[in-house]
């Protein structure tokens, strides 16, 4: 077996245990009653957790995972595969709720796009592999179910509804605990600092790469650049960066899960 053979059975197990299913119809649900954007990016994180938290956790709790190594599979193996598994199972569901989303925001909508909206939905995929990889990270840094949910959920809330409470509170310590008056201004080292803390969060890089995508499919249909345009600035500031921010988000904690887990005495 290898890192594929580990993806396969855990897409084949998600079908029998009815578990893409059952997300499957969920979002089918929530894509065919809500708006076009509306709490996409809430919505699809919390997906994308429910199906990928118990990856390995589960395996350990059970004592499977000890005869999936049993197999010729590397730690590596379990690790990037479970991803892939649960990526797989989720972009299935996601896109066949986009799928009747289409139908719908074409039938409700005076003006529908179709390019748009597919690259819309290629940007929440994106997002909702970056929730994938937390939940099979923290899943493989835990030998318990439970954990992995809170450690997974926790990143989530804090992302979702903490992240820019923290930066302000980072700011208000930088300046000397206090912020400007009416005619001062925070230093450049604050400044630069505080705009790059916020498009780190992966929520608000998602929203950034929405807005270049829709800003460029904007301009090759108007052959021109848009008015107001993000292209002046340090490059964090600029729309395209939020796919480096999703792309960094898919790529790290997999790699710090996986640094875990291979510490660990099984």
């Amino acid at each position: 077996m290898s890192w594929q053979a580990v993806a396969e059975k855990d897409f084949r197990d998600a079908i029998r245990s009815r578990l893409l299913l059952a997300l499957t119809v969920l979002f089918v649900l929530f894509a065919g009653g809500s708006a076009y954007f509306a709490a996409v990016s809430v919505f699809i994180p919390v997906v994308a957790i429910a199906a990928a938290y118990r990856a390995v956790a589960g395996e350990r709790q059970s004592g499977s995972l000890k005869l999936l190594l049993s197999l010729p599979n590397s730690r590596e193996d379990i690790v990037f595969g479970k991803f892939l598994g649960r990526a797989g199972v989720v972009s299935v569901a996601l896109l066949v709720g986009f799928t009747v989303g289409l139908f719908v925001v074409a039938t409700l909508a005076e003006e529908f796009s179709v390019l748009e909206y597919l690259v819309f939905v290629f940007v929440s995929l994106l997002l909702a592999y970056v929730f994938v990889s937390v939940a099979v990270g923290v899943s493989a840094f835990t030998a318990s179910t439970s954990r992995a949910a809170y450690g997974a959920f926790g990143i989530f809330v804090v992302f979702q509804f903490l992240w820019n409470v923290l930066v302000a509170g980072f700011v208000y310590v930088g300046n000397g605990f206090g912020f400007p008056g009416p005619e001062e201004e925070f230093p450049e080292w604050l400044r630069t600092a505080a705009e790059f803390l916020t498009i780190v969060d992966p929520t608000a890089a998602y929203q950034q790469g929405v807005l270049w995508v829709g800003r460029q499919l904007a301009e090759s249909a108007n052959g021109q650049a848009q008015a107001g345009a993000a292209t002046d600035g340090p490059f964090y500031v600029q729309d395209w960066f939020g796919f480096v921010v999703l792309l960094f988000w898919v790529a790290v904690p997999l790699l710090v899960g996986y640094w875990r887990f291979q510490q660990v005495d099984l």
